[in-house]
């Protein structure tokens, strides 16, 4: 008889329900904050690319092409430099020149729109690295791209 008293004295007893339920939940809690931890990286990492692409593009404009020079000679190796020393280790940085007659892609690049039609010609910057997290255990892709009218 003693025990059965001593066992239903125990059964409710709530002291300590808190700590199991908090070790329930511990893991839950600590997966979610470091979710957040490699998303909130991931985002800033991104958001990066995005600028070394902005400022490579704000250097094409700083330095456009003079006016004696033709647009299809101008070398843009300078902006390939800056937007890989922008974005940071890993990188890869692929320039693209296109001309549009009309607003319809022409090629080759090199050549002259027919008379009276429009001419322009564009350069696109796009930036690639790959993103590793602390938790997660796979490289995540990223990318981010810009295009520029220069003539």
């Amino acid at each position: 008889m003693q025990t059965l008293a001593s066992f239903r004295a125990l059964s409710r007893d709530e002291r300590g329900v808190s700590v199991i339920e908090f070790g329930f939940l511990a893991p839950v809690l600590a997966m979610l904050a470091m979710g957040i931890i490699d998303l909130s990286r991931g985002l800033s990492e991104r958001f990066s690319l995005q600028q070394a692409v902005n400022r490579s593009l704000e250097l094409v404009q700083s330095r456009p092409a003079r006016a004696n020079e033709n647009a299809t000679d101008v070398d843009y190796s300078f902006v390939e430099d800056e937007a890989i020393a922008a974005a940071g280790d890993g990188a890869t940085v692929t320039l693209t020149r296109w001309r549009e007659c009309n607003g319809v892609e022409a090629t080759p690049y090199a050549d002259s729109c027919p008379e009276g039609q429009d001419q322009a010609r564009y350069l696109r910057v796009r930036i690639t690295k790959s993103f590793a997290g602390e938790f997660y255990f796979d490289t995540i892709p990223m990318a981010a791209s810009g295009a520029l009218r220069i003539q």
